[in-house]
């Protein structure tokens, strides 16, 4: 399931707890086409409680969007206190280095939101 996080005009803000379905997909890349129509770019900010994987559908709606609009995304933090992330991240900001990737424990959140805001 997504969340939306309302954080400030150019920033996409997602809390993710269990499995991503379609419905979830739609409903955040509509939040995010929105945003994009007034920024030129935008930062997103995901807490992650709990991941339960990712439908294949949404993941196909994900990677369709994502991979033409990568040059409009300018950095991405992820606030999770779950290890296994820290390596994905670290491989994701050598696959994508248009996008800034940092990844922060629970408890650093107030400086995550500074940051993804700079």
């Amino acid at each position: 399931m997504i969340e939306m996080i309302e954080i400030a005009p150019k920033v996409l803000g997602l809390r993710i707890n269990g499995k991503i379905n379609e419905e979830d997909m739609e409903k955040m890349l509509s939040v995010c086409k929105a945003k994009m129509k007034d920024e030129e770019r935008i930062a997103v900010y995901v807490e992650v409680e709990e991941i339960g994987g990712i439908s294949f559908n949404a993941l196909i709606e994900d990677l369709k969007f994502a991979l033409p609009n990568l040059k409009r995304f300018s950095k991405k933090a992820v606030v999770s206190d779950i290890k296994w992330h820290e390596p994905l991240i670290k491989v994701g900001d050598k696959l994508f280095p248009s996008i800034e990737v940092r990844h922060y424990n629970q408890d650093q959140r107030a400086e995550a939101l500074k940051w993804v805001q700079e």
